[in-house]
């Protein structure tokens, strides 16, 4: 297990205070002497840091919650980066100029990015997390946590499984070191991209989820779902050029199963409603925080329009979501009917 005592970093920073950011700063606080948990609203900050809790999650005693960027970054070599996709590259532009080539970047997003101002075809214009960091900042060295990781239950110490990835071994190690806790076992993997890439499709399939669970359906429906989930993944990843190998590990298979099995899940929630017969537009004015399931279908299905494949499950959202297919006829398409 690591221990303050081992470590050589005696400082680190989580940059994003939302509900897997904040799990994940009170993950990484047992080892180290200080974590900073930045948060972008300076009140938000100090009512935080006043109260000690982040919404009705308690802080670590030695987590600090600051609003001042630069000296987080000053001070801290390993970041751990936790905002929604929509805001990552913009956080990683703000904070470009105070990064060195020696911090350590392991992200916690769910999601991709779409470069929208060049010429390239849309496939090769989608990013990973990763590449973005690489992309937008002097770091050499990047990594991503990725796993079957509900914030709630992270908040509760309940027994979890995730893995690190990088194709630095540095990364591997120090992540592996500040994650590890006695209810938190971290694996690692070199497969960076094919983590990335489950940590993102999981997203589509737990709509999917919703969608059988707010039409009644039981554990045979969801149990022959995921069946098909992780086959359309293992299919997207092959079209994509993406290794597979991790895929029936902790973010794969473990966070496929977790998320879509998860009623609490901003994702499977959308499905549900739909299920019920709502509107998307009305179903995200309500859902709190993001959800990046709908913007991970979206993109899949271009991308995979664009090497001429197939994703039958992704596509039946997507036309469910936007398109006003009626939902029965979506889970027929979905289950292969």
């Amino acid at each position: 297990m690591a221990s303050k005592q081992s470590s050589p970093h005696k400082v680190a920073a989580v940059l994003g205070a939302g509900r897997f950011g904040t799990a994940v700063a009170n993950l990484v606080a047992p080892n180290v002497e200080r974590l900073f948990l930045y948060a972008h609203r300076a009140e938000q900050a100090c009512a935080w840091q006043a109260s000690r809790r982040v919404g009705d999650v308690p802080l670590a005693a030695n987590v600090v919650v600051s609003n001042d960027l630069e000296m987080v970054l000053r001070i801290c070599s390993v970041i751990f980066p936790v905002v929604p996709a929509a805001q990552f590259r913009g956080l990683m532009q703000q904070i470009a100029p105070a990064i060195r080539p020696d911090h350590l970047l392991i992200h916690g997003t769910k999601g991709l990015h779409i470069y929208e101002d060049g010429d390239l075809p849309f496939a090769q214009s989608v990013a990973t997390m990763s590449r973005v960091m690489v992309q937008e900042t002097k770091v050499q060295a990047v990594g991503c946590l990725a796993g079957p990781n509900l914030s709630a239950e992270l908040a509760q110490k309940h027994p979890a499984v995730a893995v690190v990835a990088s194709a630095s071994r540095k990364v591997l190690a120090v992540g592996e070191q500040l994650l590890t806790n006695p209810w938190f076992r971290v694996y690692t993997s070199v497969n960076l991209n094919g983590v990335e890439m489950c940590n993102v499709l999981k997203n589509i399939f737990a709509i999917g989820a919703g969608i059988i669970g707010g039409m009644g359906y039981g554990a045979n429906t969801y149990a022959f779902f995921i069946t098909m989930a992780i086959s359309e993944m293992d299919c997207i990843m092959a079209a994509t050029g993406t290794p597979s190998n991790g895929l029936l590990g902790p973010a794969g298979l473990g966070d496929l199963i977790a998320t879509c099995g998860s009623t609490t899940s901003r994702n499977y929630t959308i499905g549900y409603r739909l299920a019920k017969g709502e509107q998307l537009t009305d179903i995200l004015k309500d859902v709190k925080g993001v959800s990046e399931g709908v913007q991970t279908v979206q993109t899949i299905c271009a991308v995979m329009q664009s090497y001429g494949k197939q994703a039958p499950i992704t596509e039946a959202i997507y036309r469910m979501l936007f398109e006003e297919l009626p939902v029965q006829k979506g889970l027929d398409v979905m289950l292969g009917g």
